[in-house]
């Protein structure tokens, strides 16, 4: 999936740029890298990750709390860059990134980076849909990567992106299992509970509690009173935990639908709408029924006969094709399978 600006006249280059990221940041070029602004963003999805290659002019990236409630997007990202340079604040920590050094980030954490003209890659992992990996991420500190299994995770991203542009559909698989395992091996191999820092002990939190959202999503009790029991949480704790998200119920309420759309998007389930409804926690089929055509777009039908096809809907406006899709959408499918 290929999104670039060269085919547009000059003068609308930028403004072409913004509408592919306006859901998901603000985007600010930095002196006159604005008047001919040439960018261009390749994305390849690997089982339910995604690695993508950007190149652009000099600017400024600003992810706000607003941009977090809105989309819900809280992924994993291991960057590295091909050439350029960049700084990046969150509210815990800053630091400056330099070519081929691999650097992580959550997408659910506030951040802004401006960097130079530049090209850099990077692994988009969601949190749901690999649980164990993401409980190792939170141990390490936002910023560059330093321990000794870094640089090896940096050459194979690389490796990775040219083996993306000739792998067959028999190939990807592959490619995502080993990408999981060098992660796994690269950056988690020596962690240990103990590693958690204040910093992250809120991310760490927040971990936990997903986790236990997802075991019992099935639950239509499952409310803010109830995870305060199951997790030995005070609400006071858990609300500011869920507030970057929109709060407690819209985040139990997306993981719910997110979960529906992937059973309803696999050719291989058979399990009827109503059912799979109920196996997320709604109550009825009329109350799950509306719920997800609100998020999503269109209904449960027309995503169980688009996944029988062999295909997949996609959240948003431009179902029809992808490659128009904002950024943000094309993140959130992620979260889909």
């Amino acid at each position: 999936m290929i999104f670039s600006t060269e085919a547009v006249e000059s003068n609308r280059r930028l403004d072409l740029w913004r509408c592919k990221y306006d859901s998901f940041n603000e985007i600010t070029p930095v002196e006159d890298s604005g008047r001919d602004f040439l960018g261009r963003n390749e994305i390849w999805q690997i089982g339910a990750m995604a690695l993508s290659r950007n190149t652009a002019p000099a600017l400024i990236c600003t992810r706000t709390r607003q941009h977090i409630r809105r989309d819900s997007i809280d992924h994993w990202v291991i960057r590295v860059s091909r050439s350029g340079r960049s700084r990046h604040r969150t509210d815990t920590a800053c630091f400056v990134n330099r070519p081929g050094i691999p650097f992580l980030i959550s997408l659910g954490e506030p951040y802004d980076s401006d960097r130079t003209e530049a090209d850099w890659l990077s692994l988009y992992i969601p949190r749901d849909f690999f649980p164990e990996l993401s409980a190792g991420l939170t141990t390490l500190p936002t910023g560059g990567l330093d321990m000794p299994g870094a640089p090896l995770l940096a050459d194979y991203l690389l490796l990775l992106e040219r083996r993306m542009r000739v792998a067959t559909a028999e190939q990807v698989p592959i490619l995502a299992a080993a990408t999981r395992s060098m992660v796994t091996t690269c950056l988690l191999t020596d962690v240990m509970p103990q590693a958690i820092t204040p910093e992250n002990a809120a991310l760490a939190q927040f971990e936990r509690l997903r986790q236990i959202i997802r075991r019992h999503i099935g639950s239509t009790m499952l409310d803010a009173r109830r995870l305060c029991r199951l997790a030995g949480i005070s609400r006071s704790n858990l609300y500011r935990l869920f507030e970057p998200h929109g709060g407690v119920a819209h985040y139990i309420q997306g993981m719910r639908l997110r979960m529906a759309l992937a059973q309803l998007s696999d050719p291989a389930c058979r399990t009827p709408i109503a059912a799979i409804g109920e196996q997320v926690g709604f109550a009825d089929a009329s109350t799950f029924g509306r719920a997800f055509r609100r998020e999503f777009g269109f209904t449960p039908g027309e995503a169980r006969t688009t996944g029988l096809s062999g295909r997949q809907m996609m959240p948003g406006k431009a179902l029809a094709n992808p490659a128009a899709a904002d950024f943000g959408v094309l993140l959130r499918r992620l979260g889909i399978g």
